[in-house]
């Protein structure tokens, strides 16, 4: 199977996914059918869309070595395990290798699904976690890297959204419990 992703979701999907996580499927990024994709680390999750079309079922895909910096789109071979990298003209400007995990992706869309909006006075979150949503911010808009944060409430997740002109991308994220004021729960 091909499958085809811009540098945009693929670099930003891949800021949420987990490094070394004992749950193995968490280590890569999942095409869905319909276009979606997700990859996650268990405290936050990203929801993306690929442009795979005939996709029935999840693939989860882990990408292997260094990237290059200055590519527009990604083709991912799950048949030969190889990444090609293709610059705004469809010139190949790299390549890579990849590798198909077997397992099932969590449910992440089930996370949205039951949102509510809920305001709050004070919500705590994880300064390296609001570090990744700025790299990803720029990804989607580098000279706006604007965001939306919906809170809901302070105890539950919030849910950033990245826009560009060009897709769109969404960012479930957990609180931080901070008790009795800064410094005593660790970054």
């Amino acid at each position: 199977m091909m499958l085809t992703i811009s540098k945009t979701v693929l670099l930003s999907a891949m800021l949420f996914q987990a490094k070394a996580d004992v749950r193995y499927y968490l280590n890569g990024i999942c095409f869905a059918p319909d276009k979606k994709l997700y990859s996650t680390d268990g405290h936050r999750a990203f929801i993306g869309e690929h442009e795979t079309d005939g996709l029935n079922d999840q693939v989860i895909v882990a990408i292997k070595g260094a990237k290059p910096t200055r590519f527009d789109k990604a083709e991912i071979d799950t048949d030969t395990g190889y990444v090609s990298y293709f610059d705004v003209h469809g010139l190949r400007i790299g390549a890579g290798l990849c590798e198909v995990i077997d397992g099932r992706f969590p449910d992440i869309e089930r996370l949205t699904s039951t949102f509510e909006s809920k305001p709050t006075n004070e919500i705590g979150f994880n300064a390296g976690y609001l570090a990744d949503i700025e790299k990803a911010a720029k990804l989607y808009n580098p000279e706006f890297c604007g965001i939306k944060i919906k809170p809901n409430g302070n105890t539950e997740a919030s849910i950033v959204e990245f826009n560009s002109g060009f897709s769109n991308g969404t960012l479930i994220i957990m609180p931080m419990r901070i008790r009795g004021g800064m410094g005593h729960e660790h970054c």
